[in-house]
């Protein structure tokens, strides 16, 4: 028999009220997810045709969750699942550069944050494959045994692994149940969960629309869902739409993808 713990409102408001948030380093692109940033606790899908900068994000926050305690940050780990060689080593140490600058900057002290430590705190696997992706999903939990201080999940893309020859029942049923998974990793452990998704073309009766992968139940397994578009093609100006949220009103706005990872478009 289970047992089931009733909480009463202002419990629930006071724990989805304390839960800290991962900065994007772009102060526009926080207002438009709300919560300061990444909350944790809940998962958030980012959407975008290629060149959109849903990778670039990504890596951003990588470097940002581990920002010093004394500057209100979480001083913790990430988890970089990737389907499809998303990620590059080159141009996170470009990021991590960035945020280390910045960071020690602010602290105004002798202090010194070590780039190799940094570095060794976050976590790559390459998942490639169905199998491989669902059978390391599976483990993250006693992933997490080993690594307590991961504040940050990222998984880049969600779409690609399904992309093998696979129907769409047996597709829809193992999405289900690793969201399922995955929600309860980011709420037990007070972990942001982040997806990556594609678009695709929805063909109308005369038109086609472009629209997110994995079909429309799939919009509602995510707390929020942020879509990117690139307004001048060949410039690093984004703009970014709230479509989706639990907590947040429907928001737009802008952001930079400058040498150092995520701006705002009026500062560098």
């Amino acid at each position: 028999m289970h047992k089931y713990k009733i909480y009463n409102a202002t419990e629930v408001w006071q724990r989805e009220t304390s839960l800290p948030s991962i900065p994007t380093f772009s102060q526009n692109l926080d207002n438009v997810v709300g919560n300061d940033g990444i909350q944790l606790g809940s998962i958030k899908e980012i959407l975008g045709l290629p060149g959109t900068g849903k990778t670039q994000i990504c890596l951003q926050l990588c470097a940002s969750v581990q920002v010093p305690e004394e500057l209100g940050g979480l001083n913790s780990e990430a988890l970089y699942i990737d389907t499809n060689t998303n990620c590059t080593w080159t141009r996170f140490k470009e990021i991590l550069d960035g945020s280390l600058t910045r960071c020690q900057g602010l602290l105004k002290s002798k202090q010194v944050i070590n780039e190799d430590q940094a570095i060794r705190r976050l976590h790559h696997v390459n998942a490639f494959g169905i199998e491989k992706f669902c059978a390391f999903l599976h483990n993250i939990p006693n992933f997490l045994i080993s690594r307590p201080n991961v504040r940050l999940i990222v998984i880049d893309s969600i779409t690609f692994p399904f992309k093998d020859d696979i129907n769409i029942k047996l597709r829809t049923g193992l999405l289900y149940r690793l969201m399922a998974d995955l929600h309860r990793v980011a709420h037990e452990g007070q972990i942001a969960v982040v997806l990556t998704n594609e678009m695709s073309t929805r063909v109308g009766l005369s038109s086609g629309a472009v629209v997110g992968a994995l079909g429309d139940a799939w919009a509602h397994r995510c707390n929020k869902r942020l879509l990117l578009s690139t307004p001048e093609p060949m410039k690093n100006l984004r703009h970014a739409v709230l479509m989706k949220s639990n907590n947040s009103p429907e928001r737009v706005g802008q952001f930079l993808i400058t040498e150092e990872g995520i701006r705002d478009a009026n500062k560098t």
